[in-house]
């Protein structure tokens, strides 16, 4: 019996406040570079979850590429916000755009691509055909 049709998804953009801890900071008093990229988690974490989707529906990823540009310095005492989104989507991959600011000013941009993952097979997969990004954005 084949597969029912599902109804096109248009995959979320995800706003989140991110909390900043003294050990985010390097000996220059500025926020690590290892930090952001565990900012991007959580964003990441934050979209999945606004999937309008069951969980059992959605495949697990794998990160395969992560690429982060320092735009202005972040502080600790800022108020720090990550933007999420999905910029590009291809057959098996998620490419993300994720933007932390610092006071509302830029400080970080950050591209991911995460695959789709088979952990019992150990390969990537297919992505669900009916996932969508808004071109507009």
């Amino acid at each position: 019996m084949p597969k029912p049709i599902k109804e096109p998804v248009t995959l979320p953009s995800v706003e989140n406040e991110i909390q900043v801890r003294f050990s985010d900071t390097d000996a220059m008093g500025h926020i690590s570079s290892g930090s952001y990229a565990a900012f991007a988690e959580v964003g990441r974490a934050a979209f999945f979850k606004a999937l309008p989707e069951r969980r059992e529906e959605i495949p697990w990823f794998v990160l395969v590429h992560l690429a982060l540009d320092f735009v202005s310095e972040g502080r600790y005492g800022q108020e720090f916000t990550l933007s999420t989104r999905v910029v590009k989507i291809s057959r098996k991959t998620l490419t993300f755009e994720q933007i932390v600011r610092a006071d509302g000013e830029i400080a970080c941009k950050l591209e991911v691509v995460l695959v789709a993952f088979d952990a019992k097979a150990r390969r990537s997969l297919d992505l669900p055909s009916h996932w969508r990004i808004d071109e507009l954005r």
